[in-house]
């Protein structure tokens, strides 16, 4: 029976080591006795620095209130998408169930801690919400945009032909000045709805993401001189080529960098950085004046802008150009993801895939 006992035991505790959700248990105390591999994994902490610890030495305050705010209820308590911070400074997205630890005579003598860690899950699910957005408002805006130029295209005609018949009219003829300004911007926008809809359909061939880059700098040299902002490129220098349209990937970095110049108007410093790991990856850093947290998940909405008084040199933003970026992004199989401050700066990371090389069998 001892070792029908034992056997048993092992099995269990297999059981609980080999399942992907973590899981712990704590005694009347709140003292942590039991700790599996994918804790260990998911909060990134070994079962030795847990074990015989009270709960509120090893996690956040905000987790232990919400422990000890169902402890003594009974029935199982579920938290839906509770935002967890481990010890590395780390936060992961969790579906967690706390119930009692009963006995087979259902003494209660502990709480037993499931957590699901569903931080992948959320962010797959943000990217096909987006992506689905975006498609949406593609077809929308090439509708718009087609029937919108059209009118626009006639009023600057006749705003020009009246404005060259005023000429001796400074008041009427500043008037006109500015709907051909108005209109101007308008066509502008127009233009950035159709391009925000044509994400796909562009002919692919092997592309070094160091040249679009250095390209891109090359043409926003000026740009960058009288707006005082400094260039420290860290350019990988046998970087792989990847599957891409030039012309798209060089629209990325012009809207990447235009913002990043547009969030640094004293100046400050501009940092592109390319690297070879799991696929290519680049790296876009400023300076600047960051993004509020609560901006963060619109930034890539058509339309969002935080661009809302235009500074000298500087058009007020149209609210599409990381939307396009986003979609193109999308296009050539690639991840986008941003870190932000608010007077920290600002870091875009994107990632590309290797050129998929065939196999002769």
């Amino acid at each position: 029976k001892v070792a029908e006992y034992e056997r048993l035991k092992d099995f269990n505790e297999n059981i609980v080591e080999s399942i992907n959700v973590g899981v712990l248990a704590v005694d009347l105390a709140d003292r942590i006795e039991s700790w599996n591999s994918q804790m260990e994994v998911m909060y990134a902490l070994p079962r030795w620095q847990a074990l015989t610890r009270p709960l509120s030495e090893v996690f956040p305050a905000a987790f232990v209130e919400e422990f000890y705010r169902v402890r003594q209820n009974s029935g199982i308590h579920n938290l839906y998408k509770f935002r967890l911070s481990t010890p590395t400074g780390e936060t992961r997205v969790i579906n967690a169930a706390i119930a009692p630890l009963v006995t087979k005579k259902f003494n209660v003598i502990g709480r037993l801690i499931i957590m699901d860690d569903i931080t992948e899950r959320i962010e797959l699910e943000s990217q096909l919400s987006q992506s689905d957005k975006l498609s949406s408002i593609g077809l929308l805006a090439a509708g718009v945009a087609h029937e919108v130029n059209t009118p626009l295209a006639v009023i600057s005609s006749y705003a020009q032909m009246l404005s060259k018949q005023l000429q001796g009219d400074p008041q009427k003829g500043a008037l006109l000045e500015k709907i051909t300004r108005q209109t101007f911007r308008a066509s502008e926008i127009v233009n950035s709805l159709l391009n925000f809809s044509r994400t796909s359909g562009a002919e692919f061939a092997e592309v070094n993401l160091n040249k679009i880059i250095l390209d891109t700098l090359t043409l926003l040299e000026h740009q960058f001189k009288i707006s005082r902002i400094r260039v420290q490129d860290e350019l990988y220098e046998n970087l792989p080529l990847i599957q891409g349209n030039a012309g798209r990937l060089q629209q990325v970095f012009l809207n990447l960098f235009l913002n990043a110049r547009d969030a640094m108007p004293g100046g400050g410093t501009l940092r592109i950085a390319t690297t070879n790991g799991d696929g290519v990856s680049v790296v876009v850093s400023d300076s600047g004046s960051g993004i509020a947290p609560e901006h963060i998940a619109r930034i890539y909405d058509p339309f969002f802008t935080t661009k809302q008084a235009a500074r000298e040199g500087q058009g007020k933003g149209t609210g599409l150009g990381l939307s396009v970026t986003y979609g193109i992004i999308q296009e050539h199989s690639g991840k986008i993801r941003v870190e932000s401050q608010p007077g920290e700066g600002t870091t875009f990371f994107l990632d590309f895939p290797f050129i998929k090389k065939a196999v002769n069998v």
